[in-house]
């Protein structure tokens, strides 16, 4: 009897051990996860997820460049394909572009086969605009297992979340979204926003607010790549993360 009520609540419990896995953007099981950089200098990493999207990705554009500031752009291999003009404006502009699966579903729950052409699709269409050197993934939705994981750590690729979580995928509330990143980035953050998806102009109001006051405290942009060259990287194995907003779906 005590086997019959116990297997169901170990069962239980195993899910919803997965399950709080599967969201966290701070571990994984296999493999190298980056979630900030450990470093005292006062630098961040801009970075923008699931476009291009005509539109809303020009806009985030004018103002990176008005500002000056290079940026990390994640984006979905279907979108590349309708918009491959706008996704190769990002590269020529001096972005870095990196690789956020190519349909965007959440990569949970799939088989490996699968997995690994949503990431060999988008790197090709990467290769494809010009994109040159090593493609950084981030899974959709930030939502990893074993499989992911295990694919990423087998070919020695780097998967990228963040530790800044405005939630703009949920939330267009300038103030809100402005002060999410004010109270929680620290010198070496990865702050996500959204370039793609539903319009977002509070997004693009943020983002012009946000960088022009982490320039007010001595904050420097740069992209990715360049963030995780500076110090040692706070990672999978140990990682903690600043943010006090709910983890971005």
């Amino acid at each position: 009897m005590r086997w019959a009520v116990g297997t169901p609540l170990v069962v239980l419990g195993l899910l919803v051990g997965l399950w709080q896995l599967s969201k966290s953007w701070s571990f994984q099981l296999l493999g190298e996860l980056y979630v900030r950089v450990e470093t005292p200098e006062k630098v961040v990493a801009l970075t923008f997820d699931d476009g291009p999207k005509p539109g809303q990705t020009e806009a985030i554009l004018d103002i990176l460049k008005r500002h000056g500031v290079k940026a990390s752009f994640f984006m979905v291999g279907k979108n590349i394909e309708r918009h491959r003009e706008l996704a190769a404006r990002v590269l020529a502009e001096g972005h870095q572009v990196g690789n956020h699966s190519y349909s965007h579903h959440r990569l949970i729950f799939k088989t490996p086969s699968y997995v690994q052409e949503e990431i060999d699709k988008t790197d090709a269409l990467l290769r494809g605009l010009g994109v040159e050197g090593e493609i950084l993934f981030r899974a959709p939705n930030g939502k990893k297992l074993v499989v992911l994981p295990w694919l990423l750590s087998r070919s020695g690729r780097k998967h990228i979340t963040f530790d800044v979580v405005p939630r703009d995928d949920a939330e267009q509330d300038v103030g809100l979204l402005t002060s999410r990143v004010m109270e929680t980035v620290r010198p070496g953050s990865i702050i996500l926003f959204h370039d793609g998806g539903e319009d977002k102009p509070g997004t693009i109001q943020a983002v012009d607010i946000v960088i022009g006051k982490l320039r007010e405290q001595g904050y420097r942009f740069v992209t990715v790549s360049e963030l995780l060259k500076l110090g040692g990287i706070a990672s999978a194995s140990g990682a903690t993360t600043a943010s006090r907003v709910p983890p971005a779906e």
